[in-house]
């Protein structure tokens, strides 16, 4: 692209694929119109190469919305450990994902969301691909408000039962009468460690 000033002091742009003369350039001669003219012709009739000006690129004025997720996720991470288990429930979408956690040391307590459902680590553990929360129940146990949750057999003192504890087993309600509580509801030589509610 080409440009001149005019007789106004206006700029004048032109790809000049074909020029009318302005002055005499023997044999050729003022006013006569020429075809794919030579640079030495376009520059001779007093044309430049136009260079459009450089315009810095606009500073982003607002951050991304994935970077404000990001970030209310972090400023969140510290607080929502403190929350209780139905706090916890409304604000899952918090929690790191477990798959995010595939390959990285868990301690007992930390809460991880998988497959739409809150999870609570019961063991120590390196998490791995095969041990997804919701099969290995020795790990994991999914956070429930539930006032009678479904009685899951302990593996050890960590998720034992404790005096007051409420679960379902059998199509009964029962509630631990001890701490540390991994023996079967209403199996035989149980009754003084359960109580039966119905």
């Amino acid at each position: 692209m080409y440009y001149k000033t005019n007789a106004s002091g206006q700029p004048v742009f032109s790809d000049c694929k074909a020029i009318l003369l302005e002055f005499d350039h023997a044999p050729l001669v003022k006013g006569q119109w020429v075809s794919n003219p030579s640079q030495e012709l376009i520059f001779a009739e007093g044309w430049a190469v136009y260079v459009p000006p450089v315009i810095p690129p606009q500073p982003q004025t607002e951050p991304y919305e994935s970077d404000i997720v990001e970030a209310v996720k972090r400023m969140l991470a510290s607080s929502v450990e403190d929350l209780t288990d139905e706090e916890a429930l409304d604000v899952a979408a918090l929690y790191p994902t477990w798959a995010s956690k595939i390959g990285e040391a868990v301690a007992v307590g930390e809460r991880l969301w998988y497959d739409g459902k809150l999870y609570k680590v019961i063991q120590a553990h390196t998490a791995s691909q095969e041990w997804t929360p919701d099969s290995a129940v020795s790990l994991y146990v999914e956070v429930s408000i539930e006032e009678w949750p479904a009685w899951v057999q302990p593996t050890g003192s960590h998720d034992a039962y404790m005096a007051g504890d409420k679960v379902s087993h059998n199509d009964h309600h029962w509630e631990s009468l001890i701490d540390n509580n991994v023996w079967e509801p209403g199996a035989v030589g149980t009754e003084s460690l359960w109580r039966q509610i119905d």
